[in-house]
């Protein structure tokens, strides 16, 4: 097997494996052949920690990579057209023996343009600042004393803007300091740390993450909130109840109360912290509904706020947060474990960032985006069918 491919295969393992780094199938890791000519990446929607020598990768040719880029009339077209243009003009780049229709990820533009070994991460850590109104205050602060500091990227819509506002950033800084970015950090898409060894990426990552975690101060102590087995109980079948009602189907309802559900519902006034809506793509395409706060879990109250979202537009619930007891989620068993880790990172970044100026969900405008995008629809089908 190809040397480069098994160091994609080791940092997507060791990063996959942690969830506070990434969760479900987000994040995306690409390397590099030592001649350049090609580019191994993570495959769209499949989980870093499943990747192995048969799946979860394309290799790409870097050249036919950066020449979309080059395609004046790409930025011109509406939407739509562009961005399945840009998925299908991503899979002909690709030369290697992997069978089917599994696509490279739609970030594989904005890796080409960066050093050997890739890592971007949805990291919660990072994500508190990149989620926050003061986070790029907050960051050139915490950074302050490298030669070559952190890239701030803008909030972009995924996909080709996002790729191209990171092409034509990466140019500016390379001007201004005579060499690529080593971390960039991305409004409402994480942190992305690029290496020209995999274990320099692996080092980069933790030295990121380590001292945006010291910027977020000490946390607080987790409450010692626990909830008997009644309530969990009680909890689960009022919620399954409220949902059957509205679908004529019996949901899957999982619990969880961790360390960081417990700061969540020990802060004040954690409902004000929910209303924001959507911080990130992730949480857009598998949370989709707002994450909603019961005072109570009666079956009237559930019910009822069931009602309200629906009648708002919003897809049906499938996370609630119940004062004193701990998170609920509604989902296929295929996608769970995906929406609580996205819903419990969304609760560490929504109370780090709160605490830094206030948080800075996506616009109306950005959700409408994703949730037209196609390549978003297509991570979560495949995450739905088991990857």
């Amino acid at each position: 097997m190809n040397k480069r491919l098994l160091e994609l295969i080791r940092i997507s393992n060791t990063v996959g494996q942690d969830t506070s780094l990434v969760q479900g199938g987000g994040g995306n890791t690409s390397v590099k052949t030592d001649d350049a000519k090609y580019m191994y990446i993570k495959a769209s929607g499949t989980a870093l920690k499943n990747m192995n020598s048969k799946r979860g990768w394309r290799r790409l040719k870097t050249a036919a990579v950066q020449d979309i880029f080059a395609d004046k009339s790409l930025p011109k077209m509406d939407v739509s057209s562009r961005e399945l243009e840009v998925v299908n003009r991503l899979l002909r780049t690709c030369e290697d023996d992997v069978s089917g229709k599994v696509r490279p990820s739609v970030e594989s533009p904005m890796h080409v343009v960066l050093d050997k070994c890739v890592i971007h991460l949805h990291a919660i850590a990072a994500q508190a600042y990149t989620s926050a109104k003061n986070g790029k205050s907050e960051v050139l602060k915490l950074f302050k004393d490298e030669q070559f500091p952190p890239l701030w990227v803008p909030y972009a819509n995924p996909g080709f803007e996002l790729g191209h506002k990171v092409f034509r950033l990466v140019d500016g800084y390379v001007k201004k300091h005579g060499r690529k970015p080593s971390v960039l950090f991305m409004q409402k898409h994480g942190v992305l740390v690029a290496s020209q060894s995999a274990d320099g990426a692996l080092e980069l990552v933790r030295k990121v993450i380590s001292r945006c975690l010291a910027g977020l101060g000490q946390s607080e102590p987790a409450s010692r909130l626990s909830a008997t087995k009644e309530q969990i109980e009680n909890c689960k079948h009022n919620i399954t109840k409220a949902l059957f009602e509205k679908t004529g189907r019996k949901t899957n309802v999982g619990f969880c109360l961790n360390r960081t559900v417990k700061q969540f519902l020990a802060a004040g006034h954690p409902w004000q912290m929910l209303r924001a809506g959507a911080l990130t793509p992730d949480e857009m395409g598998f949370v989709d509904s707002p994450i909603l706060w019961l005072k109570n879990c009666k079956y009237q109250t559930v019910a009822e706020k069931v009602r309200t979202a629906l009648s708002k537009n919003q897809a049906l619930p499938n996370s609630f947060l119940v004062k004193d007891i701990g998170l609920f989620v509604a989902a296929e068993p295929a996608l769970a474990s995906a929406v609580r880790d996205i819903v419990v990172a969304s609760l560490f970044i929504r109370r780090n960032a709160h605490n830094m100026g206030g948080i800075n969900a996506l616009s109306s405008g950005q959700r409408d985006f994703i949730k037209n995008w196609e390549a978003e629809k297509f991570r979560v089908q495949l995450a739905a069918n088991g990857g």
